[in-house]
């Protein structure tokens, strides 16, 4: 209570007290720990959403793969492609792994899979004649996936490539398959020898 001089020595009650003004940083909402860790789960779930769909597009970016494009670097490959080589290459999809091509006068003499060396009858694959008979195969199914393997009705492969412009061989490869295993395989290094 305090006394007012004005009121001539009459006592007068002190005004309620009162919370922080409003708009203090007092009087903003505490947030539980609840809270704090949905906002966090959330920012965390957004931001790998945006890092799948950045891996996503950016393989649909990869030129669609057709007979003619394919042609013309199997072409350039031959003309250009030097005999002996090594090549590295990141696969992606079903099957994930790394893979190490050595090839000397054109024949294979070395392949490693994730650092282990698989059967003789493999090595060819991964060799830049073995991408291209492999792309041209992927390129023969596309057309019917459910005559070339009896794939499931509706069944769609989508191919998307690129190639080396000086050599001709296959860079990045995407085949995105409705319903069925994707592939994708990207090569890290070409070392021509």
């Amino acid at each position: 209570m305090e006394q007012d001089s004005s009121t001539n020595g009459k006592v007068r009650p002190s005004a309620p007290m009162r919370g922080p003004a409003e708009g203090s940083v007092d009087s903003k909402v505490r947030l539980s720990p609840r809270k704090i860790a949905f906002v966090l789960g959330s920012a965390a779930l957004a931001v790998a959403c945006v890092v799948l769909a950045l891996q996503y597009f950016v393989a649909e970016r990869l030129p669609i793969l057709s007979e003619a494009i394919l042609q013309a670097a199997s072409e350039r490959w031959q003309k250009n492609g030097p005999a002996s080589y090594d090549l590295d290459l990141e696969l992606g999809g079903a099957q994930p792994g790394s893979v190490h091509v050595e090839v000397r006068n054109k024949a294979v003499t070395l392949e490693t899979r994730d650092g282990r060396t698989p059967g003789r009858w493999t090595w060819d694959t991964w060799s830049v004649p073995g991408l291209f008979d492999t792309l041209s195969q992927d390129l023969q199914i596309a057309e019917d996936p459910e005559q070339q393997i009896q794939a499931a009705p509706g069944t769609k492969w989508r191919l998307r490539c690129e190639f080396d412009p000086q050599y001709g061989y296959p860079l990045q490869y995407h085949r995105l398959v409705t319903g069925g295993p994707e592939v994708f395989w990207r090569v890290t290094k070409f070392q021509p020898k």
